[in-house]
C-alpha cells in the first residue's frame, strides 16, 4: 500500500532535512508499503523550501507543495488532498516537522493500520508516553487541561490525546469530510478531525510517544487562543448534539413518554391502585409513543418500515422491559422502606435510570448504526 507522510512546516530549515533523514531509517524494517514523504511548506521566511528543493535532488521520494500560511488545519488538508489525487495514497500520516516526535516509533502507527486499526494516534498521556519534563507549569496545565476537556466534554475519554500531530490513518476518513473541515483552523482542526472520525466508526489505536522539545526556534502555540478555541468547539458540539442529534431527540421523546407515565399513574392511583402497577401500565403506553416516534424522529436515518415494523416493536418492547423492571422496582422497594405517599420521589429516580438503560438499548440494538465501511 502507499503510505503518504505529511511534514506541514513554517520556519523548520534547520531541522527539516535532519528529521527526513531519521524517517527514512525508520521505516527500512516497514514491509508491503512505498512511504513517501510530503513536505507542506507555508512560505517559510527562512527558506526551508530552498532546503527540502536541495534534499530533493537526491531523495525522489520526497516532495514539496508550498502555499500562504492559513494555519495547519489549511496546510494539513492542501496536503491530504495532494497526497490522495497526486500521490494516490492509501494511508495517509502526518507529524511536526521540529523534531518534536520520534521518527523510530513511525513503524508502530503503519503496524496499527495493517492490524486493522483506522486510526493510530501518537499520545502523551498514556503509559510509556510523556510531555517534556522542562515545560513550565503553565504550558503542562494548557495541554493537560486543554485533553481533558476534550475527553470528557466529547464524551469519548477512551481517547487521551486529541491534540497531537503525530497519526496515521486511512484516507477514506479524509474523503468522507474533506468538505466538514474547511472551517477549523490551528490546532482544532485536529480534535474536529479525530472527533469526527470517531463519529463514522474509527477504531482508534494509541501509540504511546515521548514528546520532546523542539530543538530549533520557538513554539506556535498561543496558549489562551489555544484553549478559548478548544472550549469553543467542544461547546458548540455538544450544543449541536443536543439540539439535533439522536440524544437531544431522544430526550423530547423521553419527556412526551414521561408525562403519559406520569398521567397514567397518578390516575391509577388516585383510582386505588398501588403504584407499582400504575407504573407498569404507565410506562407500557409511553413505551407504544416512545417507539413511534423515535422510529419517525430520533432514528429516522435508520427508519423501520414495512414487516420489519411488528418484528422491531416487540424486540423494543423486550429491551424496554428491563426499564420497566427498573422503574417499578425503584418504586416497589421506595414505598416499601419509607411508605406509600414517597412514590413520586422513587418514581422520579426509576424513570432516571431507566432513561439511561433505554438510550443504550434503543441506539445499539433497535435502531443499531451500520458501521462507517472503509
Amino acid at each position: 500500500m502507499k503510505v503518504v507522510l505529511l511534514l506541514p512546516t513554517y520556519n523548520e530549515r534547520e531541522s527539516i532535512t535532519t528529521l527526513l533523514e531519521l524517517l527514512r531509517s525508520a521505516v527500512v524494517s516497514v514491509r508491503n508499503h512505498t512511504i513517501k514523504y510530503l513536505v507542506i511548506d507555508d512560505n517559510s521566511p527562512d527558506g526551508t523550501a530552498h532546503e527540502v528543493r536541495a534534499y530533493q535532488k537526491n531523495h525522489k521520494d520526497v516532495y514539496l507543495i508550498t502555499g500562504k500560511k492559513e494555519g495547519l488545519g489549511k496546510a494539513l488538508l492542501r496536503g491530504m488532498e495532494y497526497a490522495t489525487e497526486t500521490l494516490d495514497a492509501d494511508i495517509i500520516g502526518q507529524m511536526d516537522g521540529d523534531l518534536s516526535h520520534d521518527p523510530a516509533v513511525l513503524p508502530r502507527f503503519i503496524a496499527a493500520i495493517d492490524n486493522g486499526y483506522d486510526f493510530a494516534i501518537g499520545s502523551r498521556y498514556i503509559p510509556g508516553g510523556s510531555i517534556p519534563s522542562n515545560w513550565g507549569p503553565h504550558r503542562k496545565l494548557f495541554s493537560i487541561f486543554g485533553n481533558a476537556i476534550v475527553r470528557y466534554g466529547l464524551g469519548f475519554s477512551h481517547v487521551h490525546d486529541w491534540t497531537g500531530g503525530y497519526r496515521v490513518y486511512k484516507k477514506q476518513y479524509y474523503e468522507s469530510m474533506r468538505n466538514k473541515l474547511e472551517s477549523y483552523r490551528g490546532y482544532v482542526f485536529q480534535i474536529a478531525f479525530l472527533h469526527k472520525s470517531i463519529a463514522h466508526g474509527a477504531r482508534i489505536f494509541e501509540v504511546p510517544i515521548i514528546f520532546t522539545d523542539r530543538r530549533f526556534g520557538k513554539s506556535k502555540i498561543a496558549p489562551s487562543e489555544y484553549i478559548r478555541d478548544v472550549l469553543l468547539y467542544v461547546i458548540r458540539e455538544r450544543w449541536h448534539s443536543i439540539r439535533t442529534g439522536s440524544f437531544g431527540k431522544f430526550c423530547v421523546v423521553g419527556t412526551v413518554g414521561f408525562i403519559i407515565n406520569t398521567v397514567v399513574l397518578e390516575w391509577m392511583v388516585r383510582e386505588g391502585f398501588h403504584p407499582t402497577i400504575g407504573s407498569i401500565v404507565g410506562a407500557e403506553l409511553a413505551i407504544v409513543s416512545n417507539f413511534t416516534l423515535n422510529n419517525i424522529w430520533t432514528f429516522r436515518d435508520r427508519l423501520i418500515v414495512g414487516m420489519r415494523l411488528l418484528e422491531k416493536f416487540i424486540q423494543f418492547n423486550m429491551t424496554s422491559v428491563g426499564a420497566i423492571v427498573i422503574q417499578a422496582g425503584t418504586i416497589a422497594i421506595g414505598t416499601f422502606l419509607f411508605g406509600i405517599p414517597t412514590y413520586r420521589f422513587f418514581y422520579i429516580a426509576g424513570v432516571g435510570f431507566g432513561l439511561i438503560w433505554n438510550y443504550f438499548m434503543y441506539s445499539r440494538v433497535i435502531w443499531k448504526k451500520t458501521p462507517f465501511k472503509t
